[in-house]
């Protein structure tokens, strides 16, 4: 007897097979995956199939950000999630629109939703969301009883703390589960599933108590028979490993003998668990053999009955994100931020800026500099694709989402030249150290890497990196050596001393998430987010000087890479295309200078 548990992780909205910043197609959605899986359950008809997701359901494309716009009407998510899934669980991001978002996206919801380390106090969304759950399948051997659980990173406390602090309490997640999936056994389950919303990691930074990508650890668990995980958008087993390493074995999919997988993001892949099962001589099932595998999107199509059931939620969205709101001159791209600040990346920092200083006019705020900073982040994370890219002409909303992606409340901090500097530092840490890496960049990865979205680039200043010293920081902004990059540090050509003071409009998940900014003293919280103030900002047609505050030394040449599309604009930079990597990204050369401050050697 076969029993298959497919499995879908950090969808963020992914649902129809359109690309809604370019207006084509794409090749790879939820509706790809759904409409394999509602083909191998008809294959398959004496299998028992199971499909689940892992959260991160809830947010990150236009269809959430359509259905919070519409809130009072029923969820077009929710409604493919129930034509898909039997149980879900919870992702952090479920948590940026606020817990009574949540109750309402999760009462329209038919599957089983699970989540085990969140305890929700006596909010409403506790009479919803179990513990975990065991459902029972009739087998010619007899009753099955299979057993889900999920748990979330305790970090959400940081990341959306505006919403949750001193509403929400959450529990270590492998001690969570340890003590979970033994009573889930004590009470029946055959066989457990953890539903981990976190990475995995041996990085004994990342798995210490509290630590975000905690997988690994949970894979010694031994009431837990099978993983699916999360997070981190990537992809397990790869297919990429051929080698055995400690108890990973990448070809059978499983870590310390458990079958796992890690399905990527944005319906990239489909992860399926296979359990071939008996019954021993007492009665009891038992696992014979499993394995874990990834189906790519891309390898799918979706039925033509599928993409018409949900046509009509389509062209909701399309007429929702046709609303004009602006105008730009040029076209606006990502592709070489992380090195040329661009005005995509700008624009954000600036509708923050006017938004502030619209306060201090009205005598809301003190009056002191106020300094508009934003990072980019749809910089190739996810693939060749992951970049914004605005052509020159009318703006539509899908625009201002396309600028902004997240939906992060707008939250205003008080900071000194001190913790400035130190701000900086975390940004010039993204570089490799010159001469001894032949990227400039370190990876584009929450895992051992520098993600670009904690990249922050302050447009109001002047600032030198010297990139031939160490690192001061890592990309989650903890400090690992006491090296100094920031050279030179400028406000209106003027040095910044450790006492000055400035406002700087930021977000809730910088704020609550950096350490050296947890302290600072927060001045105005806005129920707005920030994707809004952009919006009211790019309503007003504004104008705005293309700033590039940043110089790094030594001056030379340096290699880096982005996506292949980027030769289009090769042009407008000092940067020359040199070699194709074949996965739609390139190698690129860009000469900088020492002479003035800008990152490019060319205006």
């Amino acid at each position: 007897m076969k029993l298959t548990i497919f499995a879908t992780s950090d969808v963020h909205g992914a649902i129809y097979p359109h690309d809604y910043f370019n207006d084509i197609y794409k090749s790879k959605s939820l509706l790809h995956l759904k409409s394999f899986m509602d083909a191998h359950r008809l294959k398959h008809p004496d299998d028992i199939v199971m499909t689940v997701d892992n959260g991160d359901f809830l947010q990150g494309d236009v269809w959430n950000d359509y259905d919070y716009r519409h809130s009072d009407d029923p969820l077009l998510a929710i409604e493919v999630m129930n034509d898909i899934y039997d149980v879900i669980g919870l992702g952090n991001h479920e948590f940026n629109f606020g817990l009574d978002y949540l109750l309402k996206a999760y009462r329209q919801v038919e599957a089983e939703i699970v989540n085990a380390n969140v305890d929700f106090h006596q909010h409403a969304l506790g009479d919803i969301i179990k513990r975990y759950v065991i459902i029972d399948k009739q087998t010619p051997e007899g009753l099955l009883r299979i057993g889900f659980l999920n748990v979330v990173p305790t970090q959400i406390m940081k990341w959306d703390a505006f919403h949750l602090e001193g509403r929400v309490e959450v529990e270590d997640m492998n001690r969570t589960v340890k003590h979970t999936a033994r009573e889930m056994k004590e009470a029946g389950a055959d066989i457990v599933i953890l539903m981990s919303h976190s990475g995995m990691s041996k990085d004994p930074d990342h798995i210490r108590l509290y630590g975000e990508n905690q997988t690994f650890l949970m894979t010694m668990v031994k009431d837990v028979d099978g993983i699916i995980f999360g997070h981190t958008h990537e992809f397990f087993p790869d297919r990429n490993f051929e080698a055995r390493i400690d108890a990973i074995d990448f070809k059978r999919g499983a870590v310390n003998g458990k079958p796992m997988v890690q399905p990527g993001v944005s319906a990239s892949h489909l992860g399926c668990i296979e359990f071939d099962l008996g019954v021993d001589d007492d009665g009891a099932f038992e696992i014979k053999n499993s394995r874990a595998h990834l189906i790519e999107s891309e390898s799918l199509t979706p039925t033509r009955e599928t993409l018409s059931k949900y046509e009509a939620s389509h062209r909701k969205v399309l007429d929702y994100l046709s609303e004009p709101i602006g105008h730009i001159d040029e076209t606006w791209h990502t592709y070489f931020s992380r090195i040329i600040p661009s005005k995509a990346v700008q624009a954000v920092a600036e509708a923050s800026k006017a938004y502030a200083e619209t306060l201090i006019s009205r005598g809301d705020l003190e009056r002191l500099p106020v300094l508009g900073f934003n990072a980019v982040t749809k910089a190739g994370r996810d693939g060749p694709h992951d970049f914004t890219v605005l052509a020159g002409g009318e703006l539509t909303l899908s625009a201002a989402i396309d600028l902004y992606k997240h939906t992060n409340s707008m939250v205003i901090i008080k900071i000194d030249g001190g913790i400035l500097k130190e701000w900086l530092e975390w940004s010039a840490s993204q570089f490799n150290q010159a001469n001894e890496n032949e990227d400039l960049l370190k990876a584009n990865s929450s895992k051992n890497g520098f993600p670009s979205y904690n990249f922050d680039t302050f447009f109001d200043l002047e600032y030198t990196f010297d990139i031939s010293r160490s690192a001061r920081y890592s990309g989650t902004a903890k400090k690992i050596n006491d090296s100094e990059r920031v050279t030179e540090m400028k406000y209106q050509g003027r040095d910044i001393k450790p006492g000055d003071s400035f406002i700087v409009p930021a977000n809730n998940y910088r704020v609550a998430y950096t350490p050296f900014l947890r302290d600072a003293e927060i001045l105005h919280e806005s129920q707005r987010t920030v994707r809004d103030i952009v919006i009211e900002y790019m309503r007003t047609n504004p104008h705005f000087d293309h700033k590039r505050p940043m110089t790094i030394i030594p001056g030379g040449t340096y290699m880096f890479k982005t996506a292949s599309h980027a030769k289009a604009y090769v042009d407008e930079q000092a940067v020359r295309h040199t070699e194709e990597l074949g996965n739609g990204f390139s190698w690129y050369e860009i000469d900088l200078k020492e002479d003035k401050h800008g990152t490019s050697g060319k205006e």
